[in-house]
């Protein structure tokens, strides 16, 4: 009885280990991905991501403002045609005798062609003040983009790097089942000599299972990252990428005093120069707005013909000059030069809470990647130091000197600081992608 417990005890991780292993090949060979580098990922991005199309659009939709804010500078030319069936009863004032018989059901056609052309002379500025803010505004759109861009490259470069460690901690995954395989089956000739107790052949298939399942964790969390890359680079889930081998040099000026990075932020992030844009562009809405407090001058000119046949209709024509001056209009012009002021005052206060975010996300970054260096330095030290524990191990089991627990720990050290190496190296990459962006660099 004991002996069928103890063949029950054993066979149950080698059945996990079965059934973790089929789901594993499984899950790697349902996914085919292309591969792409660095550069290819970003232009296509570009290309296709629709935040860029969404900001390329605000662009032409700004371009288009221009043109209909100087519209009113250029002639104006409108053209009339109307047709009447009517009565043409005559009328009589008081105190006058009465002229001719009237009559509801008596009718003639009244036909009327024309054209007017008038032109604007000086309106104190609204024309001239709107059609400079729209200039100002489109220049504040492009700079839009510009950031826009910078955030779509920034976000490829994090999950092209966040994919890749994802990618390596596969094989480090899948290096601990090899080397879990390698242990258990010397494990088995040991305890099959008669050398080790069946205890080990059961640490030893846990050990194995457990890897298994760190191998499939590791492949579904790749496949996540996998989906997240395509997503930055704007791809429809029908369409499916991979991570290339591209690295991430260093920055010229990585090491350089925070104030210079700042400096160098504040002087090249599009998102500065998109507010300048703004505040100039409100500016100008502003000087617009208080031309509504003086008069409009326009010339205008005149031609139509009306008659009651369009063979035979009498022309007129005339010039002139319209002045309109609004002496009191309700205090709309007042309160469209207050709403602009303080819409100029909410774009200052937005650009000053901008530059303390600049000033944060280049501190963050920086120190992100001075920290990464640091610790890529730490982890790879412990990871040799762990693969060398690793040995000796394996050569102490062999010799009959160590415990398969030691021997376990010093796998689990190994595939740990493996593992922790990985994410050093490639937070350092993210790191400095990161602060390429804080510094609103592309």
């Amino acid at each position: 009885m004991k002996k069928r417990l103890l063949f029950s005890h054993c066979a149950f991780p080698a059945l996990v280990l079965l059934a973790v292993s089929a789901f594993g090949n499984e899950a790697g060979a349902a996914t085919t991905r292309q591969s792409l580098t660095l550069e290819t990922a970003i232009d296509l991005a570009l290309r296709s991501h629709p935040s860029e199309a969404q900001a390329r659009a605000a662009v032409d939709v700004a371009s288009a403002r221009i043109e209909e804010s100087r519209a009113p500078y250029l002639p104006q030319v409108v053209g009339t045609g109307e047709y009447q069936r009517m009565t043409a009863n005559p009328t009589h004032r008081p105190n006058t005798p009465q002229l001719g018989s009237q009559s509801w059901t008596q009718t003639y056609d009244y036909f009327t062609l024309g054209g007017t052309v008038s032109q604007l002379i000086y309106d104190f500025g609204q024309t001239s003040g709107r059609w400079s803010s729209a200039e100002a505004s489109e220049a504040a759109a492009a700079h839009n983009e510009h950031a826009v861009q910078v955030q779509i490259i920034t976000n490829v470069r994090k999950a092209y790097f966040q994919a890749r460690a994802l990618r390596d901690l596969i094989g480090v995954a899948a290096d601990a089942v090899a080397n879990q395989e390698m242990h258990l089956k010397q494990i088995e000739e040991m305890v099959g000599a008669g050398m080790r107790p069946e205890i080990d052949r059961v640490t030893g298939e846990t050990s194995l299972a457990n890897a298994q399942v760190q191998l499939i964790s590791a492949q579904n969390a790749y496949d996540l990252a996998c989906a997240t890359f395509n997503q930055t680079i704007g791809q429809s889930t029908a369409t499916s990428y991979e991570p290339g081998t591209d690295d991430m040099p260093p920055l010229l000026d990585e090491d350089a005093p925070l104030e210079r990075l700042l400096e160098s932020a504040l002087h090249d992030r599009p998102e500065l120069a998109s507010f300048a844009k703004q505040r100039l562009a409100q500016e100008k809405l502003i000087s617009a707005a208080r031309g509504g407090y003086g008069p409009n001058l326009q010339a205008q000119a005149s031609l139509a013909g009306t008659g009651v046949a369009l063979d035979n209709l009498a022309p007129n024509w005339w010039v002139g000059g319209l002045l309109t001056w609004p002496i009191y209009s309700g205090g709309l012009v007042t309160g469209q030069v207050a709403e602009a002021q303080a819409t100029l005052r909410s774009i200052s206060a937005q650009e000053d809470a901008f530059r303390l975010q600049v000033r944060i996300d280049v501190e963050q970054a920086a120190l992100a990647v001075r920290a990464a260096r640091a610790t890529l330095g730490a982890a790879s030290l412990a990871l040799e130091n762990a693969k060398k524990q690793l040995q000796l191990a394996e050569s102490r089991y062999a010799a009959g000197m160590g415990g398969v627990i030691e021997l376990s720990d010093a796998q689990v050290t190994q595939t740990q600081t493996a593992a922790q190496e990985i994410n050093a190296r490639f937070s350092l990459a993210s790191a400095r992608a990161a602060l390429l962006g804080a510094l609103g660099r592309r």
